[in-house]
């Protein structure tokens, strides 16, 4: 069993889930420990953080080594330490072009000095310091490599819960991040040297040949991360550091609906592939329409609890003094329907990813002009809604764009009745629900027993209504 569990995606995919729910477990604490001002200013801190790699796209040429792997023997290392050098060199620029404008950007991004300069250090080490990791998995040692990852990722929880305990100060909780991935960082150079998987030598040839393969990848990266976060990024500025906090509260991560998507997907795209080279698009179909049902399948109760149950589900993560969240919240959680659809499967199977950067070069800066006019002239729950229905823009156009590629008709790739059972059963259950709450005196109580009576029920239901 343990054996097995060392195979294929499993060390990938429990690891990440550790370190997925430790994330999801630290804000539940911060809450408890810091202000909402000082969680506003977190959130902040750590989403422009997240920005630096795609804005300098450092993270293209640090995974493009799944790519380099499958080279010779000869010429694999070669790849691999270009790949770390333009890593390095484009996570450098971070520091470079950031240090300059120090002052005119850390006001602007509603943060201390202090607190501006850790962030561009922790964005220049990021990338390169993830390279053992990201090499370890495409060579195949998998278990190895995620475990390196995760075990920094709650090395990060326990320094911030212990710091946010005794301290109560932001900027030594900031320091020891970047101290954290100064070791990573350090401790992947040492490694990579031994190895001869890092060298510091600029061999032009494979650089250009590392260049050309990522950069459109990386750019297509950057334009997907405008279109995700853009309305965080602009209420960002708008919005008081206290209310900031309460929205990216109620925009609430549930790693299993993500990991759900990324696992089905992974599956999804080999099976694609070859059903493509062998114009097989009948059989596609067919695992195209079974892909957005397994997804479906938990999505859909999914979104219907989160709605349902928001006022619970924040007070209880986040106590009251979070409640506002809850509003958002009820928005936020149908963003996660757009996870039914794999818009970009067809694209990446059939090997059109040209396709994918014109979509997001125009969808873009779309985005960026019509939250930002949303911001301005509107509140924030308006401007959730409206970064939500822009991003149901690549979905539909991901599946016209595949519906056509491969000569699909609606009814070949849609589940529209597995879609109505599970939305069906869910409304039912939260209706039933609904009726029992008066019962308890507690709405958290009330959440706590019906939350897994319904899970249950309706993992029962709907595998049952599937097969009639």
């Amino acid at each position: 069993m343990i054996e097995r569990l060392k195979q294929g995606h499993w060390p990938i995919f429990l690891l990440s889930s550790i370190s997925s729910f430790a994330n999801l477990f630290l804000p539940i604490i911060l809450v408890r420990l810091l202000t909402p001002e000082q969680i506003g200013l977190y959130k902040i801190f750590f989403l422009y953080f997240s920005a630096l790699p795609f804005l300098f796209m450092s993270g293209g040429p640090l995974n493009s080594v799944y790519y380099w792997v499958g080279m010779p023997d000869k010429t694999q290392n070669e790849y691999l330490q270009s790949s770390w050098m333009l890593a390095f060199l484009f996570s450098l620029m971070i520091i470079l072009v950031g240090i300059p404008l120090s002052s005119i950007l850390a006001h602007s991004l509603n943060l201390s000095l202090k607190s501006y300069l850790i962030m561009l250090l922790c964005g220049f080490l990021w990338c390169p310091g993830s390279f053992f990791s990201e090499v370890k998995i495409a060579q195949g040692q998998r278990l190895k490599g995620a475990l390196f990852s995760t075990s920094f990722e709650i090395l990060k929880v326990i320094l911030f819960i212990t710091i946010a305990w005794y301290y109560k100060n932001l900027t030594y909780l900031f320091i020891s991040y970047a101290g954290i991935l100064s070791f990573k960082f350090i401790f992947t150079i040492i490694n990579g040297l031994k190895n001869n998987t890092i060298s510091f030598n600029y061999n032009s040839t494979r650089i250009k040949e590392v260049l050309n393969y990522c950069l459109p990848i990386s750019a297509s990266a950057l334009l997907g991360f405008v279109v995700d976060k853009v309305d965080q990024l602009l209420l960002s500025h708008f919005l008081p550091t206290q209310d900031f906090a309460f929205y990216t509260m109620g925009c609430l991560i549930v790693p299993p609906l993500i990991l759900i998507d990324m696992s089905v997907q992974k599956v999804l795209i080999p099976k694609l592939s070859k059903n493509y080279q062998h114009n097989n698009f009948s059989n596609a179909a067919d695992n195209f329409k079974n892909a957005i049902i397994d997804i479906s399948y938990l999505i859909i109760p999914a979104v219907a609890g989160l709605y349902f149950f928001s006022n619970e589900i924040t007070t209880l993560l986040y106590t009251k003094e979070y409640l506002s969240s809850a509003s958002f919240l009820k928005i936020f959680a149908f963003s996660y329907l757009l996870y039914c659809i794999p818009h970009d499967a067809i694209a990446r199977a059939s090997g059109h990813t040209k396709w994918i950067f014109k979509m997001y070069s125009l969808l873009a800066p779309l985005s960026l002009i019509i939250i930002y006019l949303f911001a301005v002239n509107t509140d924030a729950k308006t401007t959730l809604l409206a970064s939500i229905f822009l991003k149901i823009i690549p979905k539909m156009a991901g599946l016209i764009y595949s519906k056509r590629l491969m000569d699909w008709k609606w009814a070949q790739i849609l589940p529209y009745k597995a879609w109505l059972l599970y939305t069906a059963i869910s409304i039912g259950l939260c209706f039933i629900s609904y009726l029992t709450k008066e019962s308890f005196q507690d709405s958290r109580i009330w959440f706590l027993t019906c939350a897994p009576i319904f899970a249950f029920i309706y993992l029962i239901m709907a595998r049952y209504g599937k097969k009639i």
